[in-house]
Order: C-alpha cells, then sequence, then structure tokens
C-alpha cells in the first residue's frame, strides 16, 4: 500500500511541475487577433522550454491577472527599444508558451 501512494505522488509531482524560465532581450513583435485569447508577443530570444506546439510567439493570456500592465509594459517596451525580461511558464490550448512575468531591464 505504502508503495501505492508513493508511485502516486511521483507521478502527480512530475504532472504539477512546469519548466519556467526567463529569457532576455527586446520585444519584435506585437500582436493582438480576435481568433486568440490574449496577446502574441515575438521576443528577440524566443524559447520553447516545454516543447509547445507552437514556438513561434508567446501568449500573454487575457484572463491573467495582470493582463494590463503585462500588455502595457511589453508594448511601451517595444515602442522604445528597451530590453525586458520575459518569463514564460506552461503552454496555453493553442500551443503557445505562456508569458507569466515581465520586468522591464535597461
Amino acid at each position: 500500500m505504502r508503495r501505492f501512494f508513493m508511485a502516486a505522488s511521483l507521478c502527480l509531482s512530475a504532472f504539477a511541475a512546469q519548466a519556467a524560465v526567463t529569457v532576455h532581450g527586446k520585444i519584435t513583435e506585437v500582436q493582438v487577433w480576435p481568433a486568440h485569447d490574449g496577446v502574441l508577443v515575438r521576443h528577440q530570444a524566443m524559447i520553447n522550454p516545454e516543447g509547445c506546439m507552437r514556438n513561434d510567439f508567446f501568449l500573454i493570456r487575457q484572463g491573467s491577472p495582470m493582463f494590463k500592465e503585462f500588455y502595457a509594459l511589453l508594448v511601451s517596451a517595444h515602442a522604445s527599444n528597451k530590453q525586458v525580461q520575459v518569463h514564460i511558464t506552461g503552454c496555453d490550448q493553442q500551443g503557445f508558451p505562456v508569458i507569466t512575468a515581465v520586468a522591464s531591464t535597461n
């Protein structure tokens, strides 16, 4: 019985763990399309740490508690050619890596 609980705990923890990665650089493109639930962002250092289906854009989910702040910071950094740090965690339903935190860095 103890082995069962140990094995179940290990399996569940593997599903709960997500690779979170931060990339540094400039925003090269920002797109808003009605077909996506959020804003698509292309970064100078595009990565796909969790093997999402898409690797051409990151997504800021519209339902994110900090959506407006993320969007404002990234658009202003793009317009002023400033560098940003973008924290990526998980994949959304359409297969994009998801932005979960941002910071301006110059």
